[in-house]
C-alpha cells in the first residue's frame, strides 16, 4: 500500500528468506564497485546499511550475519538503473506489523525489523499446520522455505515498485497487483528448489491470513475493501495462477487440493503468457544478460554468503565510491498479518 506524503510511498503488499540463509536523511548509497547506478545499499554513519535498533537488537544481528542487504543487492544487479536505488534495513515507524516499503521519492527499500520478526514467528505456525494436516496442504514445507517464500517475496514485490518507478513502466490497473505478478514471475525463474520454496511460502502464508468481513460490527461496509491491496484470497489465487501456468506439473496439486479452483486453472497458462510478455517488453531490455547468467551460477541459500562473482561494467565506478541518497522519511501502511 501507499500513503501520500507529497510523493508516493508503497509499503508491503505482501510478503528473499533464501537471503536470510537459513528514515533519515543523507546515508551514502555503496555501489558494488562493479555495477554504478544500480541497487546499492544505503550507508548511513558506517552501519553498512543495518540501522541501529534498542527494540530488535537480535534481529538485526540476524540479518547482519546474513547478508541480507548484499544478497539483495547482488541478485538484483543485472537490471540497469538509469539511477541508483538504495537498500536498508530498519526499525520502521509503526507497529509491531510494520512491514517493507518503497519511497519513490527517496527511491528507497527499507526492510523492517518488525517484518522478519513476524516471518519467524508465523514460520513456526506454517510448518506446524503443515505437518498436522498434510491432506489440506499440498506440499510439505520446511521453516527456512516458509521464510524465503515470504521475504523473498516482499523485496521482490518492493523491487517491483522501484523498477515500476525508475524505469517508467506503464502499469494498467492497480499498482500492487502487477508488484506481486513482478514478484512471482522472477520467483519463477529462479532455479526450480527456489521457485517452489517461493511459491510454497507465499501460498502458506495467505491461506493461513483471514480476508475481512464484508461489514463492520455497526453494519457498515468494511472500507478495507477500499485497499488498493487485494485480499488475502485474491492474492491467492492470483499468485497460484502465475505459478501453474507456469509449471502445471509442479504446482497441481494445488488445483487437485482444491486451493486454486480449477475453472481459474484453466486460463493460467493464458495469463502466465500475457503476464511474460509484459515484463519481456518492459523490464527484460534493462538486464544485462551476462551478468545475469552469472547470477545464476550463485547460491543464495549458502549460509556463508560472499561477493557475488560479477563481471565489472565497462563504466564501473572505482571500488569505494559512493552516491548520494536520502532515506526513507516515512512509512506506508502495511499488510496487518492477523
Amino acid at each position: 500500500m501507499k500513503a501520500v506524503m507529497g510523493t508516493r510511498t508503497r509499503a508491503l503488499g505482501w510478503t528473499f528468506a533464501g537471503m536470510l540463509g537459513l528514515g533519515c536523511a543523507g546515508p551514502a548509497v555503496a555501489q558494488s564497485a562493479q555495477a554504478p547506478d544500480r541497487m546499492a545499499i544505503a550507508i548511513e554513519d558506517n552501519d553498512g546499511g543495518y540501522r541501529a535498533t534498542s527494540n530488535y537488537a537480535a534481529v538485526r544481528d540476524r540479518v547482519m550475519k546474513a547478508r541480507l542487504l548484499e544478497r539483495l543487492r547482488d541478485f538484483l544487479s543485472p537490471i540497469r538503473l538509469p539511477r541508483s536505488v538504495g537498500v536498508l534495513a530498519a526499525e520502521c515507524p509503526g507497529s509491531t506489523n510494520a512491514g517493507p516499503f518503497y519511497n519513490d521519492r527517496t527511491r528507497t527499500i527499507t526492510i523492517c525489523y518488525q517484518f522478519v520478526a513476524l516471518v519467524e514467528k508465523w514460520a513456526d505456525r506454517a510448518v506446524g499446520a503443515a505437518q498436522k494436516d498434510s491432506k489440506t496442504y499440498p506440499f510439505p514445507i520446511t521453516r527456512d522455505e516458509f521464510i524465503w517464500g515470504l521475504i523473498g517475496g516482499v523485496l521482490l514485490h518492493e523491487s517491483g515498485h522501484a523498477l515500476f518507478d525508475v524505469l517508467n513502466v506503464p502499469v494498467f490497473g492497480r499498482e500492487e497487483d502487477a508488484a506481486d505478478q513482478f514478484a512471482i514471475l522472477i520467483a519463477l525463474r529462479l532455479r526450480p528448489p527456489l521457485a517452489e520454496a517461493a511459491v510454497k511460502g507465499y501460498a502458506y502464508f495467505w491461506h493461513m491470513a483471514r480476508d475481512p468481513g464484508a461489514m463492520t460490527k455497526d453494519g457498515n461496509l468494511n472500507d478495507d475493501f477500499a485497499d488498493e491491496h487485494g485480499t488475502p484470497s485474491q492474492r491467492l489465487y492470483n499468485g497460484l495462477c502465475v505459478a501453474y501456468g507456469h509449471s502445471p506439473a509442479v504446482f497441481g496439486k494445488f488445483v487437485s487440493a482444491g486451493w486454486l479452483p480449477e475453472q481459474r486453472a484453466k486460463g493460467c497458462a493464458r495469463e502466465y503468457a500475457q503476464l511474460a510478455s509484459a515484463f519481456e517488453r518492459t523490464v527484460l531490455p534493462f538486464i544485462d544478460a551476462k551478468r545475469m547468467a552469472e547470477m545464476d551460477k550463485v547460491d543464495w541459500l549458502a549460509a556463508n554468503y560472499g561477493p557475488a562473482p560479477v563481471t565489472p561494467a565497462p563504466n564501473a565506478a572505482p571500488a569505494g565510491q559512493t552516491a548520494s541518497a536520502r532515506g526513507p522519511t516515512g512509512s506506508g501502511k502495511t499488510v496487518n498479518a492477523r
